[in-house]
């Protein structure tokens, strides 16, 4: 097996194809409504290979978590970054491609587990916060909200707009409208046009 001229090995391949079961099955059943069978028959392994891998289903969501939650926070530290807010926005909106299902779902169901879910609202909270700081520095005038108000609200948007544009009836003609006024928001919101 050769990808880009690296030998992959077998248990990389198996491990990545239960990670992706994972984050699929999460996505569509939530923590709670997707079971080990769900993974290993979309993973195409066995249990036993589950288990190598991930002590149980939890260990799974906590690792996809935080896959996500790194890749998230790469993007709000990103906005600025002499990057145009179009382009940006089409960057979140990738990351959204990727993990979207995932962190909507997520947010609906997760372990139950009450340090969990405070430890996911501290990442979350992290991540607002990190996007309402560098918007904060584009902004022409100071927000009267706090930095974590500003992104929360923000990536609220973001994602909104990213279910809405997947959805079959989609209320707008194409994902480039959709970018297009996001983007406009966000530079109306900071003052630059």
């Amino acid at each position: 097996m050769r990808q880009d001229n690296v030998r992959v090995r077998k248990s990389d391949l198996t491990r990545e194809a239960i990670l992706n079961a994972g984050r699929a099955s999460f996505a569509r059943k939530g923590f709670s409504g997707s079971s080990i069978r769900d993974i290993t028959t979309l993973a195409e392994v066995t249990r036993g290979n589950f288990y190598y891998y991930f002590p149980d289903k939890q260990s799974l969501f906590i690792e996809l978590g935080t896959v996500t939650y790194k890749e998230g926070m790469t993007i709000a530290e990103s906005f600025g970054d002499g990057v145009p807010v179009r382009e940006w926005v089409v960057r979140y909106f990738e990351y959204l491609d990727r993990h979207g299902a995932f962190v909507i779902r997520s947010v609906e169901d997760a372990p139950a587990d009450p340090s969990f879910r405070r430890s996911v609202a501290k990442l979350q909270r992290r991540t607002a916060a990190a996007l309402g700081d560098r918007m904060a520095k584009d902004a022409l005038r100071p927000f009267r909200s706090s930095s974590a108000s500003i992104g929360m609200t923000t990536m609220a948007m973001l994602e909104r707009s990213w279910l809405l544009m997947h959805s079959t009836d989609a209320p707008v003609a194409s994902d480039d409208v959709t970018v297009d006024a996001v983007a406009e928001l966000i530079e109306r919101m900071l003052g630059v046009e």
